[in-house]
């Protein structure tokens, strides 16, 4: 396609304008396609020419203060809720690093990203589509998914 076809570029870089000039900009996705549509949107707004910190703040703290709830989420600071992400990568050396996530941290607990098994701690119960065949879709019994623990 054309260049000229790819209209969210546009969009990003109004974004842009508007956060240089004060205007609170923020995360949009509504968690389409398994979560990706959040990384696609910082992606977005890093095309329109926001920088990567830019970027983390409109997903984050610009959020939060939005809704007012940016004194229990939006920043890691003590007294804070504190669910995050830990990555394998640097998303202010390239956004795009913003999926090379290792860990997942939730109510206190860390979990193993690419299975989602608590670290340290139990195996947790099969999701349902982790079963073969027709268990995969609720179809006959779900047989547990033996986890070592770390």
């Amino acid at each position: 396609m054309p260049d000229e076809e790819y209209n969210h570029v546009n969009i990003a870089r109004m974004a842009k304008l508007l956060n240089d000039k004060g205007v609170s900009v923020q995360l949009g996705a509504h968690g389409q396609r398994e979560g990706l549509g959040a990384h696609w949107e910082m992606w977005m707004m890093g095309q329109g020419g926001m920088s990567p910190m830019q970027v983390i703040r409109a997903a984050t703290i610009s959020g939060a203060t939005y809704l007012g709830m940016d004194r229990d989420l939006g920043s890691l600071e003590p007294g804070k809720l504190a669910d995050l992400l830990v990555l394998d990568a640097n998303p202010l050396a390239d956004i795009r690093n913003s999926t090379s996530i290792r860990y997942t941290v939730a109510n206190g607990r860390v979990y193993d990203s690419m299975s989602m098994d608590e670290v340290g701690g139990k195996a947790r119960k099969p999701f349902w589509f982790e079963g073969t065949g027709g268990e995969a879709w609720g179809v006959g019994s779900t047989t547990a998914v033996s986890h070592q623990d770390d």
